[in-house]
């Protein structure tokens, strides 16, 4: 966040893990304080009363709510795994860290911030005093990782929604029917030649690189917080073979799925 907070000023509060489903729904809340909402498996749909905006998050994921914003929320599939920290801030921030609104995880920091959260959560289960300094310094340092998106209630900003961003967005969403660029090209009514340019100009990167990007960072998550197989991921993603995924992923990461999947597992 591009907020100076004293590390100091943080009044620690609950901090819960838990695991919901279908028949206990978030009813609308308001707390007076910070609630930080983590997803660590599974997906949650949070409605935002005053716009009237939804948000999805998919593990791993969060939101930090700022105080007295009313949010509900439901799971998206059986069930969900989440944590809360609920927090007090007693020092002089500005005004943007304390008036109705949320902020949204960095999403290429989501695996590291989830770390961060479960040795928070680690440090709260133990429960000794001498921890404190330690928690509230973990939690600045968990706070740091969002403010990607900005959704104040008094001065919110649209977002783009151009072809290229429409098509990306799409593509992230179904990734296991997009074998090739030209998949995503005709998501924007475009050939795939155009498609390369018009991304190269506006990002200054490759199609190509973006794409493969998109599905590894979805294999991470999907390594991280779900117990599927290499070969369920590989489908998932995009790869028709495992063979394909795992060749790339360790030239493009350094380590084979399987050495990800073991450093990834939260602390519980």
């Amino acid at each position: 966040m591009n907020i100076e907070i004293v590390t100091q000023e943080l009044e620690l509060k609950t901090h819960l893990y838990g695991r919901i489903d279908r028949r206990m729904n978030i009813a609308p809340t308001t707390w007076p304080f910070h609630d930080l909402f983590w997803v660590h498996q599974g997906g949650v749909e949070l409605k935002f009363t005053e716009k009237n905006s939804t948000v999805m998050l998919n593990a791993p994921s969060g939101v930090l709510i700022m105080p007295n914003t009313e949010f509900s929320g439901r799971t998206v599939d059986s069930f969900a795994t989440v944590s809360i920290c609920h927090f007090e801030y007693n020092g002089d921030c500005g005004a943007e860290f304390m008036r109705p609104g949320y902020q949204s995880v960095r999403d290429t920091e989501r695996i590291h911030i989830q770390n961060q959260v479960g040795l928070a959560m680690f440090l709260a289960k133990r429960n000794d005093p001498k921890d404190i300094p330690r928690r509230q310094r973990a939690l600045h340092a968990i706070i740091d990782g969002f403010g990607s998106q900005e959704h104040w209630y008094s001065d919110r900003l649209p977002n783009s929604h151009d072809r290229l961003n429409t098509a990306w967005e799409a593509a992230a969403e179904n990734l296991n029917s997009i074998r090739t660029l030209s998949d995503v090209a005709a998501l924007a009514s475009i050939n795939e030649s155009r498609f390369r340019t018009l991304h190269r100009t506006k990002w200054k990167t490759s199609a190509g690189d973006y794409l493969r990007e998109l599905r590894l960072k979805k294999a991470e998550e999907l390594l991280a917080t779900t117990g599927f197989t290499l070969a369920e991921i590989s489908q998932k993603i995009g790869y028709r073979h495992t063979e394909s995924f795992f060749a790339s992923f360790k030239k493009n990461r350094g380590i084979t799925p399987g050495e990800y999947r073991r450093r990834s597992k939260p602390f519980a």
